[in-house]
């Protein structure tokens, strides 16, 4: 039991390790959602870590010159899109759904990265992305 303990705490302590320049990493989890059945186009799901209520913690990225959900030509154009705003890919989930009409669906997630100041803040985390829960 003390060794579970010991080993738990090491692995909280490290997923919190400061860096050298004094940055700590953090996670997001970006779900592409394909809206049109004839194009890869995909709104983009993502869940920055930062609600306080699971109701809120996943949220859309919108286009804030149209006030709609941005529209991305592929999951790719999503990582373009991130990366541009310091996130880099580390993972990828796949969860098998059903729906319907369409029969069996995999709906990718994908773990992403970025180093932020230790005493960072939500606006550090979500930088310039228009990031809704509707």
């Amino acid at each position: 039991m003390l060794f579970l303990l010991l080993l738990i705490g090491t692995s909280i302590i490290s997923a919190q390790e400061v860096q050298k320049d004094g940055k700590i990493k953090i996670y997001c989890d970006v779900m592409c959602v394909q809206y049109n059945l004839f194009k890869a186009d995909v709104n983009a799901v993502v869940d920055f870590g930062i609600a306080d209520k699971a109701k809120n913690a996943n949220g859309w990225i919108y286009d804030t010159s149209v006030n709609k959900k941005h529209s991305f030509a592929s999951p790719m154009s999503v990582f373009a899109y991130m990366a541009k705003r310091g996130w880099e890919y580390k993972d990828a989930i796949i969860i098998t759904e059903s729906s319907g009409m369409k029969g069996t669906q995999n709906v990718w997630h994908f773990i992403l990265t970025k180093e932020v100041p230790i005493n960072y803040t939500n606006e550090d985390v979500i930088g310039d992305i228009d990031y809704r829960n509707k």
